[in-house]
């Protein structure tokens, strides 16, 4: 699926919208993990959660796929801990 079928916005969703306010974007880019595992994608979560439910505001998050790293038994990014592995 390619085209306006995927992770497309079409430009007459930016006309409906041009009368209401602009939101915020709250990046969580980096943040050290405690000894739970709890990190960025737990507080990511939290903090949409908390939005949603105490201030009644609209909230959506977007996570990316997270580290394949203590699947594999490998430390580091991308799985790869620093050696390129097939």
């Amino acid at each position: 699926l390619y085209g306006k079928y995927k992770a497309k916005v079409l430009l007459s969703a930016r006309e409906r919208m041009a009368g209401r306010p602009s939101g915020y974007y709250v990046c969580v880019a980096g943040i050290n993990p405690t000894p739970l595992g709890e990190g960025k994608s737990t507080t990511s979560v939290g903090l949409v959660q908390a939005l949603g439910a105490h201030l009644k505001e609209n909230v959506i998050a977007c996570l990316r796929q997270p580290s394949q790293g203590p699947t594999f038994g490998i430390k580091g990014g991308a799985a790869g801990g620093g050696y390129s592995q097939v």
